[in-house]
């Protein structure tokens, strides 16, 4: 198992927990390098391993039986995975898939679990980090459903810049149209219009945020109301 350098407080929910709590939970992690495309979880099974993203970003997927899937929410350095199975301990409802290669502080879910038994600290504050998945997921839903394909692009290029911390990423058209579910066409006219907008370049797989103004003034009110509450666990 290979480890790399890295902070665990470039997690910032590591970073809101207690000191104590830290203590009694550093030795157990370890920071994962977890390529893109890579299922860290897959739904129906135990949550075993919690991830606390640090440049990567994980998305929550559900697929469908028609071999369709599309993005509920996804996890950046702002939160950690599996979240709700573990807090219930049930199975993932969904898969948990890399959507941008980084690094991860991987956790073992039984230590996390031996302490938020001792710890209410902690327990209240991964309540807290459910709760505002929760809301998320239900802005996520209603956005989907209202709003129109480019300003929600605009708004996930930024949200994936908030939680992994860079200004481009490997991504194609058709990861995002998998991620958004819509179709491919659809997302390169967003695109193609984020781009001549001067928001966004993009070259062989790779996408770099050129303006955050542009894409701030294009996204829904969707990105502004979550951003607030990103660091709501601090």
């Amino acid at each position: 198992m290979a480890t790399f350098g890295g902070d665990p407080d470039d997690n910032r929910l590591w970073a809101a927990m207690a000191a104590e709590d830290k203590a009694a939970l550093r030795a157990h992690l370890t920071l994962r390098h977890l390529p893109q495309g890579d299922v860290v979880t897959r739904a129906g099974d135990e949550v075993r391993i919690v991830y606390m993203p640090v440049t990567a970003d994980l998305a929550n997927v559900i697929r469908f039986e028609d071999g369709r899937s599309g993005m509920a929410t996804n996890v950046g350095r702002e939160g950690v995975t599996g979240l709700a199975a573990f807090l219930a301990d049930e199975p993932c409802g969904w898969d948990v898939e890399v959507q941008i290669a980084g690094d991860a502080w991987a956790l073992p879910a039984d230590a996390l679990r031996r302490r938020v038994l001792e710890s209410p600290l902690l327990l209240r504050v991964l309540m807290r980090l459910t709760h505002n998945n929760q809301v998320e997921a239900a802005q996520n839903a209603v956005c989907n459903a209202v709003h129109t394909v480019t300003p929600r692009l605009a708004r996930w290029l930024l949200t994936i810049q908030d939680r992994t911390g860079s200004d481009s990423f490997q991504l194609t058209q058709d990861d995002l149209a998998t991620t958004m579910s819509v179709r491919r066409t659809t997302v390169n006219a967003s695109w193609q219009e984020l781009g001549k907008l001067g928001g966004i370049k993009a070259s062989r797989g790779v996408v770099r945020i050129a303006s955050r103004d542009v894409l701030e003034h294009a996204a829904c009110e969707c990105y502004g109301a979550l951003r607030r509450r990103t660091v709501a666990v601090d």
